[in-house]
């Protein structure tokens, strides 16, 4: 999304990195630099710089860099135009009306003023909750053993049994039934058309996006002979339940080293009681694809905590394969009898939890395990079908898991391994079920971010951004022999120009500005660049270096795809002499560089 740069410049100015930055990092100075621990990666030794006169940052360990947008985007794990939310909410501004078309605008004023209703109303339930109406839910919570500490860090509260309490509060304020129904609040009966409180006599628990906006609410009755058990927030323009988890909105400190996927709002709240604070739960729907995705963001270790019953552990298989399509690491913690986390953790303690956890299963065992639940072991013919199906899946893992799991099998079943690997072997292709999005397409793995390596064209790059970033000759010296050559990524080249177009109109570069709409990975190449404090008397001359040094290695690689071709023994004689001719030039413009 594309915000005026006046505007963005204005945000930028009132949103120093430094104060920012400062709010996570403990900054002590150091030659140009502050620098402090990393707030996205362990360490122990500091290596995480500002830059005060570029208004930039850059991790000498994880490589993470870029504009406090950036920053933003790391430690509160948001998106690019909710990190621009939240610096814009930080510094006092409203969003930029010129943004987009005045649709947007209409529905952006929507949903702030849906939003700010569902802010009041969680103060509401809340204070109904420790007011005098509230005695019904502080005794089920007091039963439940909820404490005051998990109430306040939840925002727990108790709707009044009243048809219209909220509906009267919220009137009172100034907001019509039609925008209450529409943020979820109040439901509207159609043959009547009356409007009244969506939540009565029950349990509240706000949802909480990972802006910190409150999207939603799910409600529990306090008796579980009433139905249905829990009432939760449809769809608004603020709130979907499939992009959305309950508690991530609490797992901000950026050294999360795994996640725990629970099915309910008392299982992260049970967790968090016993000591267990990364936990997060899907909210009345089968994990998804968009779920799975949010994960990510923040970690790739994900350990799936769901109810022991027969629905819990139906609901892990499903969602093992979303979350491995999605590339991430996934086990299971397996709940004995039957048993759901937060019964766990409360009779048996988080040492009991931390036990269950390290021993949490592979999602291959975990899917054998599942297979087995369907047979029964002490009949010979069930026994024997279980080995077979089991034999057909195994036969599809790489040979070291092969080798483990038909131990376990053998243990589990009584059939030697020889004839388990005869049986494996023999076997036809296992049918694997592949994970599908909501939209009924199959996913596809998605790949891991990892740091580009720093190549010799890599670094020739970087220190040509570099130079261009110091001397407008330099950038016009690289522009003359076209930039579209002269960086792999289209970003870097978009940025290349830009900064050109600042030099042609004779303004200083506002990196901050420059950056601020870039991808990351991007974003953290041009601060690599600035990395070194070093200066350099002449840039042009230095900038010219740099082209020679990305020509050839260009030329390298023309010249080694060519040494490829030649080896191919079909190879046309035409073919090979009109190659060698190739390479020869190459050759020549490589000693041309020299």
């Amino acid at each position: 999304m594309a915000y005026p740069d006046h505007w963005m410049s204005e945000l930028l100015a009132k949103n120093d990195i430094v104060s920012v930055v400062s709010t996570y990092v403990d900054l002590k100075p150091k030659g140009r630099r502050l620098w402090g621990l990393c707030p996205v990666h362990g360490e122990k030794t500091a290596s995480f710089s500002v830059s005060p006169d570029r208004q930039l940052y850059y991790c000498f360990g994880c490589h993470i860099g870029g504009s406090v947008i950036q920053f933003v985007m790391d430690v509160e794990h948001l998106t690019f135009p909710e990190a621009v939310e939240f610096l814009a909410n930080r510094a006092g501004m409203a969003m930029p009306e010129e943004v987009n078309d005045a649709a947007m605008q209409r529905a952006r004023a929507k949903r702030e003023r849906l939003a700010e209703a569902c802010k009041l109303a969680a103060r509401f339930y809340m204070e109904t909750l420790l007011g005098e109406n509230g005695a019904a839910g502080r005794a089920y919570l007091k039963k439940r053993g909820i404490t005051s500490g998990s109430v306040k860090r939840f925002g727990i509260g108790y709707a009044p049994s009243e048809w219209e309490a909220l509906k009267r509060h919220l009137g009172e304020k100034g907001f019509s039934p039609e925008e209450l129904a529409e943020a979820g609040l109040l439901v509207k009966n159609e043959q009547s058309g009356r409007t009244y409180d969506a939540y009565r006599g029950r349990l509240i628990f706000p949802i909480i996006a990972a802006s910190g906006r409150v999207i939603g609410f799910g409600a529990r009755v306090l008796n579980n002979e009433e139905k249905p058990k829990y009432i939760n927030t449809g769809d608004t323009p603020l709130y979907n339940k499939r992009n959305n988890l309950y508690g991530l909105n609490l797992q901000k400190n950026g050294k999360l080293s795994d996640l725990v996927m629970v099915e309910g709002y008392t299982d992260v709240i049970g967790l968090f009681e016993a000591g267990v604070t990364n936990a997060v739960a899907s909210l009345g729907t089968a994990l998804t694809q968009q779920q799975a995705r949010l994960l990510k963001r923040y970690v790739n270790n994900v350990y799936i905590a769901y109810d022991g019953d027969t629905a819990g552990q139906n609901a892990t298989i499903r969602g093992l394969d979303i979350l491995m399509a999605e590339g991430l690491n996934v086990r299971v913690i397996v709940f004995p009898g039957g048993q759901d986390p937060d019964e766990f953790v409360r009779q048996s303690g988080k040492e009991a939890f931390d036990t269950l956890k390290e021993e949490a299963l592979s999602l291959n065992a975990f899917k054998l395990e599942a297979m087995s639940r369907n047979y029964s072991m002490d009949r010979e013919n069930e026994r024997e079908q279980f080995a077979m199906e089991a034999c057909r899946f195994i036969a599809t893992l790489t040979p070291v898991e092969r080798e483990r799991y038909y131990q376990q099998l053998s243990k589990k079943t009584g059939y030697s391994l020889e004839t388990l690997r005869a049986q494996g072997d023999g076997s036809r292709p296992f049918e694997r079920r592949e994970a599908v999005s909501p939209g009924g397409q199959k996913s596809v793995p998605a790949r891991k971010r990892e740091v580009t390596p720093e190549s010799e064209r890599i670094r020739a790059e970087n220190a040509l951004l570099y130079h261009m970033m110091q001397s407008p000759a330099a950038a016009r010296l690289a522009a003359a022999q076209g930039l579209e050559k002269q960086f792999a990524s289209a970003g870097l080249n978009a940025f290349a120009k830009a900064l050109l177009g600042v030099y042609d109109r004779g303004d200083t570069p506002n990196l901050p500005l420059l950056l601020s709409g870039m991808q990351k990975e991007d974003a953290e190449r041009v601060s690599a660049a600035l990395r070194d404090e070093a200066t350099c008397a002449d840039p042009e001359k230095a900038a010219k270096d740099c082209l020679c040094r990305i020509e050839r290695c260009d030329l390298s690689e023309q010249i080694e795809e060519i040494k490829r071709q030649l080896t191919e023994p079909a190879l046309p004689a035409a073919q090979r002499a009109e190659l060698l001719r190739d390479m020869q030039t190459l050759n020549l413009r490589m000693r041309g560089l020299s």
